[in-house]
């Protein structure tokens, strides 16, 4: 069960019962607090008082009830670093209090403290989120215009962030290609959007040659590729959102070490959950622009029939591309939606999220999502909307070399984009989202999710084992709330 409420800067009494956890957020560099307040850091226990950082945390009990002030002693920190710090805490408080409801205060009037109430609920779930230790939450807001001014559609942003996890952390047995299609028609029926599937047939007939070769040996998760539209009137030119959807990556014959993570890939399909939940918030939440989503998905399995190195396929551009290493995939399924969508509906802009190169993680660590071909615009959007909800960017630019390293004397291009052997590291996510740009005929921005969908490093804020919810909360606030600067 979870709530959101406004409430009178009183003590919640009601609210704070003896199986509930108090929690209280003070805002960074808040110089008034609330009598009640004062009176809950007066009656914390000194003993319990923890200092993590540059968080001061009072814990106590009113009347046998715990609780605890949160109290930052630095201000201008970024959020995400907040949240970071403040999950130390949240990870504990399941194992030291036996309570069954959690209810978070939250002070701030700019949104940030929203998304620390939140990871307060998410570090309460048990692994792959199949259950969370609080029976109940709630987020009370001491400003009424608070979720109205800074979150005015939480409802479908916050189940968007938790259809996303669940996606990514479900059984790949279960979320293949077909059932990605039947979930998102079942989408489609429901809200009056448009919904087509493109099987073997269509996609042979349509020259998606690429997609159909990553998909050829499996037949739990075969080649698809899913289109939805919203409010797509004749002549409009929609935002597209398109979405790697490989259900699970065996790095086909090139097979993946253990090293390389193939014990995660079920999250390789975080792309295609990200940009499907993305889609489906915005619509619920009434979102009024034209709005294309594009969904090439399979499996990459290993296996007699699986794509084989040194092949080389026609892709549906027109592109040769020699397949130098199958493990190098969702580049190649992406190259041929993203041909095929634009040709139908010639997009204002598209927003590509894959977990594109395990390179990424080493390159920007598990906290920054990389960006690429975002103009300086969108980059000033997502770095404030990063700001608000605790989530960071890096963004890079179109760059020749880049460009260069994925051509090759065997074909048009190379799925093994490589920059000269003395200068290969940290080339692996920028000569990628490359590869994607030589499909792209109209303004494209590429997301590189794969190091900050999944919890790598075991601290991400809101996070136990498996998916993080990042960068969702950006994304659907740079679409919803700011889409005039993002489409200008």
């Amino acid at each position: 069960m979870f709530q959101r409420r406004t409430v009178a800067d009183l003590y919640p009494a009601k609210e704070h019962t003896e199986q509930t956890f108090l929690l209280v957020l003070q805002a960074p560099g808040a110089k008034q607090q609330a009598s009640w307040v004062k009176d809950l850091i007066a009656q914390a226990v000194p003993a319990l008082e923890r200092d993590l950082h540059y968080l001061k945390l009072h814990i106590g009990f009113r009347e046998g009830k715990p609780y605890a002030v949160a109290s930052w002693q630095k201000e201008g920190r970024h959020s995400l670093e907040r949240r970071w710090v403040l999950s130390q805490f949240l990870r504990s408080i399941k194992q030291q209090f036996k309570v069954e409801r959690l209810c978070v205060v939250v002070q701030a009037d700019d949104g940030a403290d929203v998304a620390l109430a939140e990871d307060a609920y998410l570090a309460g779930m048990e692994c792959n989120d199949e259950s969370n230790v609080w029976k109940s939450f709630e987020i009370l807001q001491m400003r009424e215009e608070l979720e109205r001014t800074t979150d005015p559609y939480a409802q479908f942003r916050w189940e968007g962030v938790l259809g996303y996890r669940r996606w990514i952390n479900e059984n790949p047995d279960d979320l293949t290609s077909l059932e990605i299609g039947r979930r998102l028609q079942t989408f489609a029926q429901q809200h009056g959007c448009s919904f087509e599937e493109l099987g073997l047939e269509q996609l042979k007939a349509e020259g998606m040659n690429l997609l159909l070769a990553v998909g050829q040996g499996s037949e739990r998760s075969p080649s698809r590729c899913f289109l939805l539209g919203s409010k797509l009137d004749k002549g409009t030119r929609p935002l597209m959102l398109l979405g790697k959807g490989i259900t699970f990556d065996t790095g086909g014959i090139n097979l993946k070490a253990h090293e390389n993570f193939v014990n995660a890939m079920k999250n390789d399909m975080g792309g295609a959950a990200l940009m499907s939940n993305l889609f489906m918030s915005l619509v619920k939440s009434g979102y009024d622009q034209p709005l294309l989503l594009v969904i090439p998905s399979c499996e990459n399995a290993i296996g007699s029939r699986s794509m084989k190195p040194g092949v080389v396929v026609q892709s549906h551009k027109g592109p040769k591309v020699i397949i130098e290493h199958t493990d190098a995939e969702g580049r190649l399924i992406l190259a041929d939606a993203l041909s095929y969508a634009e040709g139908r509906y010639r997009p204002q802009l598209t927003l590509c999220a894959a977990t594109l190169t395990t390179a990424c993680l080493r390159q920007f660590s598990n906290y920054v999502t990389a960006v690429h071909f975002a103009p300086e615009n969108l980059q000033q959007s997502l770095d404030r909307a990063g700001k608000k909800w605790g989530e960071r960017f890096s963004c890079w630019e179109d760059f020749l070399p880049y460009t260069v390293a994925n051509s090759t004397k065997a074909a048009d291009l190379t799925n093994l984009g490589r920059l000269p052997s003395h200068a290969h590291i940290g080339g692996g996510s920028n000569v990628a989202a490359h590869f994607l740009r030589e499909f792209a005929s109209e303004p494209f921005v590429h997301f590189d999710i794969f190091a900050t969908c999944w919890n790598w490093s075991g601290d991400y804020p809101g996070s136990s084992f498996g998916a993080t919810g990042a960068p969702f909360n950006s994304l659907f606030e740079l679409i919803r709330n700011h889409s005039k600067t993002l489409l200008a």
